[in-house]
């Protein structure tokens, strides 16, 4: 009966299972025990454990099975007066952290961002988002955090103060980029990488790792939306009204080739034929050309190169009159169309 008291008044298997999932620092139970010399340490993987005496760090231990001696405790046995040996029982508390990668934590801007613009001045906005950090140094996080908690958790980590320093470098992190807050919204997706190692050294300072850092979406106000949309439809247009007046240059210059030959051709077979629906054609073409001058800057009136395209036309009907391949009443109707628009 005493020898098993008294071994119950010994540890010798210390290990931690974690079920939680979002547990980063966890203090091993000793309820005032004392560890046995020889006692079975066992730190599985994506963990650290740490001996702390008198609330300062002595040994740590990777992933792996140790048996605590003063042969492999040797910072414990130097600061205990170990050097010589010792195999009674001693008290020291064991910290485990874990140092898995810790997903999907959320970020958010409480407050609307004044965030400056090249054109529209300073402009709020909101944003949201998730990242993703581990334990990199097991020490220097323990000293910098852990305190006398027995136990903290991700969350607990993250409401000490880290969240919103993750809110305060993103924001200033916008503010230096230099982007225009059309180039924020439109890049919105590729934020997370060029603002991860401004966000980085902050973490670092505390032994954590930022592994991801992503921008899921950024909010404007409604008004500045109305105004980019607006923005974005317009350059659409302007981009669609350069293509066809494009295509229509391009059409038109084809068929001109088109009726050369033809004439050339003369009466031979069917060139009479092409040559009249490629004039019709490329006058069509003229038609629309001068139509889409016109509904962009109605009162204004034909301009020199457009005159001469005009009476470059009438020189080529002319020429297909005296060829025979227009008749004289289809020369007057397309000349009397022509001149009207001079």
């Amino acid at each position: 009966m005493v020898l098993s008291f008294l071994r119950r008044q010994f540890i010798e298997i210390i290990e931690w299972v974690d079920e939680t999932r979002d547990t980063i620092i966890w203090k091993f139970p000793d309820e005032d025990r004392e560890i046995k010399m020889g006692a079975q340490l066992t730190v599985r993987e994506s963990q650290v454990a740490l001996l702390i005496n008198e609330g300062k760090i002595a040994d740590v231990y990777g992933p792996g099975r140790h048996e605590l001696t003063t042969r492999n405790m040797p910072i414990l046995s130097d600061l205990r007066g170990w050097k010589y040996g010792f195999n009674s029982p001693f008290k020291v508390d064991v910290y485990f952290v874990s140092t898995r990668e810790f997903q999907n934590l959320r970020w958010g801007t409480q407050q609307p961002i004044p965030v400056q613009d090249p054109e529209l001045s300073l402009v709020p906005l909101r944003a949201f988002g998730t990242f993703a950090m581990k334990v990199k140094e097991a020490a220097l996080f323990f000293r910098e955090f852990a305190g006398t908690d027995p136990v903290v958790t991700i969350e607990e980590f993250l409401e000490g103060g880290f969240r919103s320093l993750v809110v305060t470098r993103f924001s200033q992190a916008l503010k230096d980029s230099g982007r225009s807050i059309a180039e924020i919204n439109a890049q919105a997706n590729q934020l997370g990488d060029v603002l991860l190692p401004i966000l980085q050294p902050e973490f670092e300072r505390v032994g954590i790792t930022l592994t991801r850092f992503l921008v899921e979406s950024v909010t404007l106000p409604e008004e500045i939306q109305k105004q980019l949309l607006e923005q974005d439809l317009e350059l659409r247009r302007l981009r669609k009204k350069a293509n066809l007046s494009q295509e229509v240059e391009d059409m038109g210059r084809f068929l001109q080739f088109q009726a050369g030959q033809a004439m050339e051709k003369g009466g031979e077979g069917g060139g009479a034929g092409l040559a009249r629906s490629a004039l019709e054609m490329s006058l069509g073409l003229q038609m629309a050309r001068e139509v889409q001058q016109q509904s962009s800057n109605p009162s204004k009136a034909p301009s020199a190169e457009e005159r001469a395209q005009i009476l470059s036309t009438l020189k080529e009907l002319a020429e297909l009159k005296n060829a025979g391949i227009l008749t004289e009443e289809e020369f007057e109707a397309k000349k009397k169309e022509l001149l009207s628009r001079l």
